[in-house]
C-alpha cells in the first residue's frame, strides 16, 4: 500500500465555479500531488493554474477527502485538501492533464459533480462562501 497526498482548489468566479473534466471524462476540481518541500496551499495555488490556465487566491480551508485507487499493482490511500478560492485573472484553457476546463454556475456544477466526495466539499465550499460574504 502507498500513500498519497494532494491539494486543490474550489474556485469561484463571482457565481461560477472552476471545473475540470479528468481523464475518465468525469467533471471535478482541479488538484495534484504536493510536491517536496511544497506546502498544500501552494499546491493548490499551483495546480488550479497548471490545469486550468486560471490564477485564484485562497480565502480559506474547505476540508479532505480520502479514497482508495489501484495504480497498476499498487492500492494507494489518497487524502485531497481543499481550499476556497477566489478568482484573480485568467480564462480556463485545459492542460494536457486534462479535458477541459470551465466555470459552471453553481446550480450546474452541482449536478455534474459525480463524486461522493466532490459533491460533500462544494456543499462545504459553499457554506463556507456564503459565510465568507456575510
Amino acid at each position: 500500500m502507498r500513500r498519497e497526498f494532494s491539494a486543490g482548489g474550489v474556485l469561484f468566479k463571482d457565481d461560477e465555479v472552476l471545473l475540470i473534466k479528468n481523464p475518465s471524462g468525469v467533471w471535478s476540481f482541479p488538484k495534484g500531488l504536493v510536491e517536496e518541500g511544497e506546502k498544500p496551499e501552494q499546491t493548490a495555488v499551483r495546480e488550479v493554474f497548471e490545469e486550468t490556465g486560471v490564477r485564484g487566491e485562497i480565502l480559506d480551508y474547505v476540508g479532505d477527502i480520502q479514497y482508495w485507487y489501484r495504480a497498476k499493482d499498487d492500492k494507494v490511500f489518497k487524502t485531497v485538501r481543499f481550499y476556497l478560492m477566489r478568482y484573480v485573472s485568467g480564462e480556463p484553457k485545459p492542460s494536457w492533464e486534462v479535458q477541459d476546463a470551465k466555470f459552471f454556475p453553481v446550480e450546474e456544477a452541482k449536478k455534474l459533480l459525480k463524486y461522493k466526495g466532490d459533491r460533500e466539499i462544494f456543499r462545504k465550499a459553499l457554506e463556507l462562501k456564503k459565510k465568507l460574504s456575510r
